[in-house]
């Protein structure tokens, strides 16, 4: 079952790199609190694990990369 979950992940991560022209790196507690919120909102179904926390990561991103990316502070010069 974990090499399931591996090779599942491992695929949609692949995918997600080539739709996705600037990746957002999210933390893995942000998405374990998203993915326990939509199990809960799901009423806890046994067995959606996997189908949560992808769900949750999809959210994450597309919430992080609507967020304005602050400019980068200029260096001084030496």
């Amino acid at each position: 079952m974990l090499n399931w979950i591996r090779r599942r992940l491992a695929k949609s991560a692949a995918s997600a790199v080539l739709t996705d022209p600037a990746p957002v790196d999210i933390p893995h507690d942000k998405i374990a609190a998203r993915a326990a919120e939509i199990w809960d909102r799901k009423g806890r179904p046994h067995g959606q694990d996997v189908q949560n926390w992808m769900e949750a990561e999809a959210e994450l991103r597309t919430e992080f990369a609507a967020r304005p990316h602050p400019e980068p502070s200029p260096r001084k010069p030496r």
